[in-house]
């Protein structure tokens, strides 16, 4: 079995291999693509690179040493374990030797042509090498174990996930100072990005269709859209679904697989699962408490 990452070329020279098949999927015509699977190995020297970012995440196991250079600037030695995160911006060449290797980790290709639409310049993105974050952790686990249960992750959540893990790691490069205060969206932009998003509640609606509507960069406008209404972009779309879901509910007139459709979940499962994490009760547990009138 071979250990060649998902994508790009390069060459790997390895002993006492053991790799599983990856479980991958794309979404948004493949320009970003999760990967998942388990890499063993007694030693391994890897010379390789791609043409879009990789975001690695360590999930379980690790390596007694390992040893990475990348592009001549960035090194690291020291060992892999649980919770190391590195990112290698696409076409940077990564030297790395693996001893005694035994892990499970989950990697997030994103094409770099996405990147720049979502308003991010490719060359802010700095190289990390097993660092820790424990928020973009949290976020490519959450969204490798929704995948593996089987839920319909919709493109609108890959989008703003993507955005949110590549905003974060152009951060970490910047010098440290104190936070820039984003000021707020003006109550008319508010409102038109508000009625869009009522209007559309069924649809796929994009972080780039709410920045176009209210004239800003994609980043500036997720900014100032939190500033203003205390959520991200994609958590506050959520919540309005589940408040129209709510309603719908109440009435006690359509079957629950329905309401997730016309409430724009992308699957009965999908929409069951996020009720009960923003309201914590089913969609079938709500309906059933409402009031006979």
């Amino acid at each position: 079995m071979s250990l060649d990452p998902l994508l790009g070329t390069g060459r790997i020279q390895a002993s006492g291999v053991m790799a599983n098949p990856p479980a991958s999927r794309g979404w948004l015509e493949n320009r970003v693509i999760l990967d998942h699977r388990r890499w063993t190995c007694r030693e391994a020297d890897v010379t390789w690179s791609a043409p879009a970012h990789v975001l690695i995440l360590t999930r379980q196991g690790g390596t007694a040493e390992t040893r990475i250079n990348c592009a001549g600037e960035t090194s690291y030695r020291g060992m892999d374990r649980p919770g190391s995160l590195s990112f290698v911006p696409a076409n940077v060449v990564r030297d790395g030797n693996y001893r005694d290797a035994d892990l499970v980790y989950t990697a997030l290709w994103i094409d770099p042509d996405f990147t720049t639409r979502l308003g991010i310049r490719n060359e802010t993105l700095p190289t990390l090498l097993n660092q820790r974050d424990a928020a973009i952790a949290a976020a490519l686990q959450a969204f490798q174990e929704d995948h593996a249960a089987g839920v319909e992750v919709e493109n609108g959540y890959v989008e703003h996930l993507t955005g949110f893990v590549l905003h974060r790691i152009a951060q970490r490069d910047r010098c440290k100072r104190r936070p820039k205060a984003y000021g707020r969206l003006s109550g008319a932009v508010l409102r038109r990005v508000e009625d869009f998003i009522a209007a559309h509640l069924a649809a796929d609606i994009s972080l780039r269709q709410l920045a176009d509507i209210a004239r800003l960069p994609v980043d500036t406008f997720a900014r100032r859209f939190k500033a203003s209404t205390g959520l991200a972009p994609y958590a506050f779309i959520l919540e309005q679904r589940v408040r129209h879901a709510e309603v719908i509910l109440r009435a006690g007139e359509m079957p629950i697989a329905n309401v997730a459709a016309r409430t724009g979940f992308c699957s009965q499962s999908h929409f069951s699962g996020t009720f009960k994490r923003l309201r914590g009760i089913t969609p079938a547990a709500f309906a059933r408490a409402v009031p006979e009138s």
